[in-house]
């Protein structure tokens, strides 16, 4: 497993990249993770009861999976490619555990949470997508093996299948005490139809 770890790494990380095609894989590896919190907050402000409870379930999904992450890397320590010496490494990284990426576990487990609720379905899938070319950079550019990517994957699903019980008790009851105080921060746009109260 290993050896086919190694080989799709050298297959995908990039050896003689241009300054696009690196300037391309920082902002993909980078960047796009950040449109997943944005969708989050954003969809809050036009969604109803059912659509906010499938963001609840997105994000709770996405904190139990950075707590597996966490206990994944004490409990099996994987090197990074550049920390033992495999490949080019094009964007600067602390020599922490490689498996599963936390940027991946993140991204994956708010699709699989959002992806519980018939609601949010659609935009589950087109998250995912999203995190494709993410899960690509980070190894193009040296960061990651392939199999870490595979690991974040199993890693969100099974945060969102712990968070999979929630769904019916404890998600309804904090979408019942966050919106009065969402509604007092947010009382300005609500009135002026920007978002929904």
């Amino acid at each position: 497993m290993e050896a086919l770890n190694n080989t799709l790494f050298l297959w995908i990380n990039a050896s003689d990249p241009s300054a696009t095609a690196l300037l391309l894989g920082r902002v993909l590896a980078n960047g796009l993770i950040y449109l997943f919190p944005l969708y989050l907050a954003l969809s809050w402000l036009r969604a109803d009861a059912a659509g906010r409870e499938a963001l609840l379930q997105g994000t709770i999904s996405a904190m139990i999976a950075m707590l597996l992450s966490w206990a994944i890397s004490k409990a099996w320590f994987h090197p990074r490619p550049f920390v033992v010496g495999l490949g080019h490494q094009y964007m600067p990284h602390a020599p922490t555990a490689s498996f599963p990426s936390n940027h991946l576990s993140f991204a994956w487990s708010i699709c699989a949470g959002l992806a519980l609720h018939p609601v949010r379905r659609t935009a589950a899938w087109i998250l995912a997508l999203i995190a494709l070319p993410i899960a690509w950079a980070r190894i193009y550019m040296g960061v990651h093996f392939p199999l870490d990517m595979a690991g974040a994957l199993l890693t969100g699903l099974v945060a969102a299948a712990i968070s999979l019980p929630l769904r019916g008790t404890l998600i309804p009851s904090l979408r019942r005490c966050i919106e009065p105080i969402y509604r007092r921060v947010f009382a300005w746009p609500i009135r002026q139809g920007w978002a929904h109260a």
